[in-house]
């Protein structure tokens, strides 16, 4: 809840998680949280889970931009940061995203903000170009 109000944006990730990872107890708050939004503030009960696909998105984007912000230390300019996350992506998709889907346990901060990219469901872009606006601290700049 964000200003006593249900945040669908940061439920997205962390129902997504608690769903995948078995957590039933927080799964209950969660969906306890959505219920009472659509009961009480009318808001559209897939909106208040979190899983209309604009939420997915900004869930998606929010979990690309962290990660970016991690490979961003060292790098000499924000195409180099896009770099890195593609090669991220890729070894993610090819290598770690089979063995990390119900338990996360002992990844890195990359690798967690991945997983919550590709639990969403929505396309996880994988080429320089497409990955670069996430480099991008302002919101307004990203997809």
């Amino acid at each position: 809840m964000v200003n006593g109000k249900h945040s669908p944006v940061s439920s997205t990730a962390a129902l997504l998680d608690a769903v995948a990872t078995g957590r039933t107890a927080h799964l209950a708050n969660l969906l306890a949280d959505a219920l009472q939004a659509h009961v009480i503030d009318g808001t559209d009960l897939q909106q208040a889970l979190g899983l209309d696909r604009l939420s997915r998105i900004r869930a998606r984007n929010d979990a690309l931009t962290q990660a970016a912000a991690v490979l961003a230390l060292g790098a000499g300019s924000s195409w180099e940061t896009a770099r890195r996350l593609a090669a991220a992506v890729v070894r993610f998709r090819s290598r770690v995203w089979d063995h990390c889907q119900r338990n996360p346990d002992g990844l890195g901060p990359v690798d967690r903000a991945l997983r919550i990219a590709f639990l969403t469901g929505e396309k996880v872009p994988c080429s320089v170009k497409r990955l670069h606006p996430f480099t991008d601290t302002k919101p307004e700049h990203r997809p």
